[in-house]
């Protein structure tokens, strides 16, 4: 689902260093935009994914942040992914 070269490494104190993909790197086909979105004071307004893929549907695993505040910018218009063992994102 993700093959990158350009991944960026998010580390936050307190939860595990996260990657963040360039979207020309993801298969958009198996995201779909969800209702989701949440603010982090730190971070800015997420927009969250569902993921479709081999028949299994995962609600919210994959979030972006469009206009990330300014001492993350290099996340901005990146996707991260939440662990899920039953789906392999790589």
């Amino acid at each position: 689902m993700v093959e990158s070269d350009a991944a960026v490494i998010l580390h936050e104190p307190g939860y595990p260093d996260r990657y963040y993909f360039p979207r020309l790197d993801v298969k958009m086909n198996f995201l779909k935009p969800s209702d989701k979105s949440t603010v982090c004071p730190h971070k800015g307004k997420a927009e969250y994914f569902d993921i479709e893929i081999k028949g299994s549907h995962r609600s919210n695993l994959a979030w972006s942040y469009p206009a990330a505040k300014l001492n993350v910018a290099e996340i901005s218009g990146y996707i991260a992914f939440y662990d899920d063992p039953e789906i392999s994102i790589s």
